[in-house]
C-alpha cells in the first residue's frame, strides 16, 4: 500500500537520521572539555584537578589508562609549610635552600619512576591552592609504563605521608600551564587555576632527561587564556 503523506513526514529517511546523528556527534566532540561543554568539567580535562572538587557541577571523567599519572599533594613546599613566627606570619625560608631541597625531591621521584619506562615530563606545581598544591604530574612515553609506575607507587609513603596516585587526563602540558607565570607576569600568584610548574636547574635536567634519545617535538598549538 502507498504510504500516506502524514506517515512519510513523521519518519525521516534513514540517511537523514544518520547525518543528523553524525552532526550531533561532531558537535559534542568539538566542545568536549571546553567552556561550552555543560556536562564535562573543562578544568579537570585540562589540568586533572578542579578547585570545586566533588562539588563541581560538571563531570570529572577519570581515565582508566593514561600516559600520565598524578601524585596528589606529594611535594611538601617548605615555603607553604614554614612555621609561624612570633608575629603570626610564616617565617622566611632561604630560597637557595628551598631550591636545593626541591631538586633532591625531584631527582628522588624521577629515579623511582624511571625504573618503569621513559619519562617524557615530570612537572611539580608551585601553586598553593588546595587542589594543585604539591601536585606531581609524571608523563611516560608509553601507557604501559604509566600503569607499572602507578601500581608500584600505590600503598607507598614519601617523607612520612602516603602517596595518593591516579591516572590523569593531562597529556599536553602546554594547555594546562600558566603562560603569565612563565613570563613572570601572573597577578593571581599561587592561587592561579592553571599550573605554575616549578623549574629545576639546567644541569639536573640534562642529567635526568639526557639519558633518553632526542625526539622531535610537535609544533605547539595556539595557547588559550580562558580562566574560571
Amino acid at each position: 500500500p502507498r504510504p500516506t503523506r502524514r506517515a512519510t513526514e513523521q519518519r525521516p529517511a534513514p540517511r537523514a537520521r544518520h547525518l543528523a546523528k553524525c552532526k550531533m556527534a561532531e558537535h559534542l566532540a568539538s566542545i568536549f572539555g571546553t567552556e561550552k561543554d555543560r556536562v564535562n568539567c573543562p578544568f579537570y580535562f585540562k589540568i586533572g584537578a578542579c578547585r570545586h572538587g566533588d562539588r563541581c557541577s560538571r563531570a570529572h571523567n577519570k581515565p582508566l589508562i593514561s600516559q600520565t599519572i598524578l601524585c596528589k599533594n606529594m611535594y611538601q613546599n617548605p615555603v607553604v609549610n614554614a612555621p609561624l613566627g612570633h608575629d603570626g606570619l610564616p617565617m622566611q625560608v632561604d630560597e637557595r635552600t628551598v631550591q636545593d631541597l626541591y631538586e633532591e625531591f625531584y631527582e628522588d621521584v624521577f629515579e623511582e619512576v624511571a625504573q618503569h619506562g621513559e619519562v617524557e615530563n615530570l612537572n611539580v606545581c608551585d601553586n598553593i591552592a588546595d587542589h594543585l598544591v604539591g601536585n606531581v604530574y609524571i608523563k611516560f612515553r608509553e601507557e604501559d609504563s604509566a600503569m607499572k609506575a602507578l601500581q608500584a607507587l600505590q600503598g607507598r609513603f614519601y617523607d612520612g605521608k602516603p602517596i595518593v596516585v591516579e591516572f590523569s587526563p593531562v597529556t599536553d602540558f602546554r594547555e594546562s600551564t600558566c603562560r603569565q607565570y612563565e613570563e613572570n607576569t601572573c597577578n593571581r600568584g599561587g592561587y592561579c587555576n592553571f599550573m605554575h610548574i616549578k623549574p629545576i636547574g639546567k644541569s639536573l635536567r640534562k642529567q635526568l632527561f639526557g639519558r633518553y634519545p632526542k625526539r622531535r617535538s610537535p609544533s605547539p598549538p595556539p595557547r588559550r587564556d580562558d580562566r574560571r
